[in-house]
């Protein structure tokens, strides 16, 4: 018999552990927004603050869903009509979502490493990885993501300890010194990239047996707000406010400065493990869930193994035709948050309302036909 994502549970330390590294996946190359420069760092805490109440929500709808999974809750508690349109809506934005993971490193590795060299071939080959991964289920993809994170974090610690020598605190100041207007706006263009983006995980957390989804949603907030705000604050005290903002990858450009005594230095290259290892991670998540939905569309819940590579390969469509170059890439950054909420938010409030209207309508028959049958 095919397997299903319920064949193949995960405990909650691997959720979390990939729901930081699918928050940290492009972030650690494009970083966050840095239009407010030297107060990025205050955008990221208001834009992780303000993920706290839409975390909370994607839990309620995990402990409202029982035993059941995502796509089948969606089309009890909508109707099959709605339910069904809600789905594919859900499916467009998470292979939308894996393409442009995906271009964001081939527009990388083209602008820093192989600028001859066409894009097509590494989207085919990271494509190729992320296939295998959704082949091999969830669990494999949580084992990876064990591994990733003692690898990225380890980078991480390196790279702070090798610009130590070239912070400078001034860089930091003065403190908010943008208007409020532009603090707003830079917090929640954070708040749509990379936090609410874990619209992503809903399909992907009833694999995790008996776990506590308020505890999962949140520590895996917690975690990945302290990485990322180490990251901003290491570029800041490094290159400055004003070349972050400049920088279309400003942790590599961080990382060039770097050098660990008199012996190593140059260690860039490292930057490019971290975003391989958690642009995978991002981007297989992406497209798993969307495999997921597509079955349930096509009531194939059961034969994922048919659909993942048609799958994988609309995602590699949509990433080479997504944009003509880098400059629109990041230009789509500034309009994200309008295309974005609505699936980050919009499409789980309409699934919670329904799911709570169910379920209050389930209590009130269940304490009616008790009432009768006393």
């Amino acid at each position: 018999m095919m397997k299903t994502i319920h064949d193949c549970p995960v405990s909650s330390r691997e959720m979390i552990l990939m729901i930081v590294l699918f928050v940290f996946g492009s972030s650690v190359v494009m970083g966050v927004n840095s239009d407010t420069r030297q107060d990025s760092w205050i955008c990221l805490l208001i834009g992780a603050a303000l993920c706290i109440p839409v975390f909370l929500l994607y839990a309620r709808i995990v402990k409202l869903m029982g035993d059941d999974d995502f796509f089948t809750c969606i089309i009890n508690w909508l109707g099959e009509v709605l339910g069904r349109i809600v789905i594919a809506l859900l499916v467009w934005y998470y292979l939308y979502l894996a393409a442009i993971v995906l271009r964001n490193f081939s527009e990388f590795m083209e602008i820093v490493a192989m600028p001859e060299t066409p894009q097509i071939p590494m989207m085919i080959a990271l494509v190729l990885v992320m296939a295998y991964l959704c082949k091999s289920r969830i669990q494999v993809i949580a084992q990876w993501a064990v591994v990733g994170i003692y690898v990225t974090m380890g980078i991480v610690l390196l790279t702070l300890l090798a610009t130590v020598s070239h912070m400078q605190i001034d860089y930091l100041l003065p403190v908010m010194e943008h208007s409020r207007a532009e603090i707003t706006k830079s917090s929640l263009q954070v708040f749509a990239f990379p936090y609410a983006e874990c619209v992503v995980i809903l399909p992907l957390i009833s694999a995790v047996k008996n776990a506590n989804p308020y505890k999962i949603f949140l520590k895996g907030l917690g975690m990945s707000t302290v990485i990322l705000l180490l990251i901003v604050l290491r570029n800041i005290l490094c290159i400055g406010s004003y070349l972050m903002e400049a920088e279309y990858f400003p942790s590599y450009s961080c990382a060039r400065i770097m050098e660990i005594g008199s012996f190593l230095s140059r260690i860039e290259g490292t930057i490019s493990v971290n975003f391989i290892v958690a642009g995978v991670t991002k981007a297989t998540l992406c497209i798993y869930s969307g495999t997921l939905g597509a079955a349930k569309l096509l009531n194939i819940p059961n034969k994922l193994d048919l659909i993942i590579m048609p799958v994988c390969m609309f995602a590699l469509m949509l990433c080479a035709i997504s944009y003509s170059d880098a400059v629109q890439m990041f230009d789509f950054l500034d309009i994200y948050p309008l295309y974005s909420i609505p699936f980050q938010v919009g499409l789980p409030v309409l699934i919670w309302l329904a799911a709570e209207w169910k379920s209050r309508a389930k209590k009130m028959s269940f304490h009616k036909t008790a009432a009768q049958n006393s």
